[in-house]
């Protein structure tokens, strides 16, 4: 279960200096102007085990802020979060966990073992890793020279293969092709007679629809509709203006 109580998130944006110098007179400067914005506002939520949430809202609505505070990267600024997941697996920014020097065949076993995995797991699981991510060709390839999508292909591939309770996914699968994504959507689908949870963030309503049974609509940094999957899709459309695409 993932409890969020009363949490805030707060950013601060300092006035850019462009010298050094202008740096080192800023440091000391009492004056120096210093932005403070909330991105998230008073959140409050229960994921109980076995849900499959989507987050959706504008883009800098704070859907990314929010999983990477589920996720332990980030800390609130006021409120608690409660994490009771035992192996969490987090997709929120392409190529995070990877080493762009080292090969994909290297990175997979670091990824793994970053993710606090057994090595002797790793040892059944690899080639079903490499086989589902269908980067086989470029497996000894360091992966600065994969494309976006190649880098997605093989970070879901690790996730979905460790079998985690947790799995937080934010918009990386856009950047693959559209057989991919499905392979990856009916993967995510095998593993719900194992109860696992997900927390998924998506622009695309179809996908949405196709692998959540809830779905928490983010706002400016606070909760505007938490619940029914056509509801809040609907919901969240009335407040897009008609010439505006619905991503």
């Amino acid at each position: 279960m993932i409890i969020c109580k009363d949490i805030s998130k707060k950013f601060r944006w300092y006035e850019r200096s462009d010298s050094l110098k202008t740096s080192f007179v800023k440091f000391f400067d009492k004056s120096k102007k210093i932005w403070e914005w909330y991105v998230l506002k008073d959140i409050n939520l229960n994921i109980k085990e076995g849900e499959k949430v989507g987050l959706i809202g504008k883009n800098g609505c704070g859907k990314s802020t929010l999983l990477k505070l589920i996720a332990g990267i980030h800390i609130p600024t006021s409120g608690k979060i409660i994490n009771n997941s035992s192996r969490m697996l987090a997709l929120i920014e392409l190529g995070v966990g990877f080493y762009k020097d080292l090969t994909g065949k290297e990175n997979i076993k670091l990824n793994w073992v970053f993710n606090g995995l057994p090595k002797s797991e790793l040892k059944n699981k690899f080639d079903e890793i490499v086989e589902f991510s269908g980067v086989g060709d470029f497996l000894n390839t360091p992966i600065k020279y994969y494309s976006s999508g190649m880098t997605a292909r093989l970070g879901f591939s690790v996730a979905i293969h460790a079998n985690p309770d947790l799995l937080i996914v934010d918009e990386v699968l856009a950047v693959g092709d559209a057989e991919f994504q499905q392979k990856c959507f009916k993967k995510i689908e095998n593993l719900y007679q194992n109860n696992i949870t997900l927390i998924f963030v998506s622009h695309n309503e179809a996908d949405i629809s196709k692998v959540c049974n809830r779905v928490i609509w983010l706002d400016e940094g606070t909760i505007r509709y938490d619940g029914n999957v056509q509801e809040a899709l609907n919901l969240y459309k009335e407040t897009i203006p008609e010439n505006a695409l619905y991503v």
